[in-house]
């Protein structure tokens, strides 16, 4: 058995060496560990569960009932932990893990960019990658699955910690042959009479474009529902609909993105991370790297992000 395993839960560690050995010194001596640890050990967990998991004869030690019920929930959590020390002694000292959510809008461009960038300067950081909705994307960090989160709207949790990295403008997605497609730019108005494709309720960017809409005196006529922008794009470019949408670093074959002139048509992207927790360095490093990236490069539009107005942390 692995030594960090043993040094994390020695109890549950001897107590699955013992039922495997058919012998608490079998299992001692497997282990490395003197044999009166593991029996003080059995019999510690026999106590704190209120039952006996042993019964002892001349030949050894034969699991009872109920420790033939707690042997199999045991060698499955040991097998999950000792999955999950592997991983981190085969990654080794130099390599470390940044764990970043994002919305799937900001996996076109933005989040690729940022992390070719940093890793010519950053060659050992590595990444786990979560996309999720803006809601899901929060309870992700919350939970502590995810250290640092790209997002919009900026969240307004006074457990967080917020930077305002720029404003992505959003338009509207039309056929490519639609009399909309070769204006420079349009009132969402023009597009009153229109039949409209749009992310399902309850998503932020679903409020947006219904709020946008009431704005302007009227309600959208909608065919379709979908829970993700490129479905939208691909129901445009059939001639389905059209769509209010974040701009795109290039838009989808057969649509035109029509920048909207209306005001308000944009959100803000922002970075997050929890207030109660220290970033470990590599963390610490990527966020530094990302609000220094948005600041020295105000005029950089990636996925269709206006960078630059960085307010700093605010207090949300």
């Amino acid at each position: 058995m692995n030594k960090a395993l043993n040094a994390v839960c020695p109890i549950l560690v001897q107590f699955a060496a013992v039922a495997r050995e058919g012998q608490i010194t079998r299992a001692a001596a497997a282990l490395g560990v003197p044999q009166p640890t593991v029996t003080r050990h059995l019999a510690r967990l026999e106590s704190v569960l209120g039952v006996r998991l042993y019964t002892r004869g001349p030949g050894g030690v034969t699991l009872t009932a109920d420790g033939e019920m707690l042997l199999e929930p045991v060698e499955q959590a040991l097998a999950l932990l000792l999955s999950g020390v592997s991983r981190l002694e085969a990654a080794g000292p130099g390599e470390q893990r940044v764990s970043l959510a994002f919305l799937h809008t900001l996996g076109e461009e933005t989040v690729p960019s940022l992390l070719r960038t940093f890793g010519e300067i950053t060659p050992h950081a590595t990444f786990s990658l979560i996309q999720d909705s803006a809601n899901g994307l929060l309870q992700r960090l919350a939970d502590g699955e995810a250290e640092l989160c790209l997002t919009s709207p900026l969240p307004d949790d006074p457990a967080l910690n917020v930077v305002r990295l720029g404003v992505q403008r959003l338009v509207l997605a039309v056929p490519e042959h639609h009399d909309l497609a070769r204006e420079p730019a349009t009132a969402l108005a023009a597009a009153a009479s229109e039949d409209f494709v749009t992310l399902e309720p309850r998503n932020h960017m679903r409020n947006m474009a219904d709020a946008l809409c009431q704005a302007v005196g009227f309600e959208p006529h909608i065919t379709f529902e979908a829970s993700g922008v490129s479905t939208l794009r691909g129901l445009v470019a059939a001639g389905l609909g059209v769509a209010i949408v974040p701009a795109a670093p290039s838009p989808a074959a057969g649509v035109v993105e029509v920048p909207l002139a209306d005001k308000g048509a944009y959100r803000e992207i922002g970075l997050a991370w929890r207030r109660d927790i220290s970033l470990p360095g590599p963390a610490d490093e990527f966020r530094r790297f990302v609000i220094d990236r948005f600041r020295s490069e105000p005029f950089t539009v990636r996925d269709g992000i206006e960078a630059g107005g960085t307010q700093g942390e605010q207090d949300r």
